[in-house]
């Protein structure tokens, strides 16, 4: 297993969806723990990838259940603060950037010629929310052979929603690890991955 067949995914940690959340007790080390992830990711020479939701004002490239007016209101519209990334988790230059419009990262985007040009392999994946496009990109990262690693303290949502993705779908279409067993217990990541990859 070498550094360049593992990238950092983050999904979705912008503004529009970390600032309604960062009031909550359960979720407080979240910033510590994503920056800690980079700064880890970064230091080893994993490919960091930031991917982030971006909207048109005028709903041309909404969802399906989102077009229609009244049917609740959009994040992550272009041009305004909320697409932005909290300063814990700003790319640097350089880093590979994916602009997405649904649930799922892979989804009209270039994440997957991005990773197959660099011969990636496991997906060590982090971001908002737990239940919704972290588990779809995990889910379909999963579906095209690559290996999904959620890292669930670096994962965030309404805390019943972040257990139960976690429950349900750990070990079915992704494995879980923690920063801290990425940190210092890295031998028993490295085994997991050479378990499958």
């Amino acid at each position: 297993m070498k550094p360049e067949q593992i990238a950092l995914v983050l999904i979705d940690i912008q503004n529009d969806f970390w600032d309604p959340m960062s009031g909550g007790s359960k979720f407080n080390a979240f910033p510590e723990n994503v920056a800690k992830l980079i700064a880890l990711s970064r230091e080893r020479n994993y490919n960091v990838i930031h991917v982030k939701s971006v909207f048109q004002p005028d709903r041309s490239d909404w969802m399906l259940f989102y077009r229609p007016e009244g049917r609740g209101q959009i994040p992550c519209i272009a041009d305004t603060k909320g697409i932005e990334f909290p300063e814990f988790a700003k790319p640097l230059a350089g880093e590979k950037i994916v602009e997405k419009q649904t649930f799922d990262a892979f989804i009209r985007t270039d994440l997957g010629e991005h990773l197959k040009s660099h011969g990636i392999k496991t997906l060590l994946i982090a971001g908002l929310e737990t239940s919704v496009c972290v588990l779809f990109t995990a889910n379909s990262a999963y579906l095209r052979n690559y290996l999904p690693l959620v890292v669930s303290d670096a994962c965030a949502d309404t805390e019943e929603r972040h257990k139960n993705a976690i429950e349900m779908y750990g070990d079915l279409s992704f494995k879980t690890i923690t920063t801290d067993q990425l940190a210092n217990d890295y031998q028993s990541v490295k085994k997991l991955i050479e378990t499958f990859v």
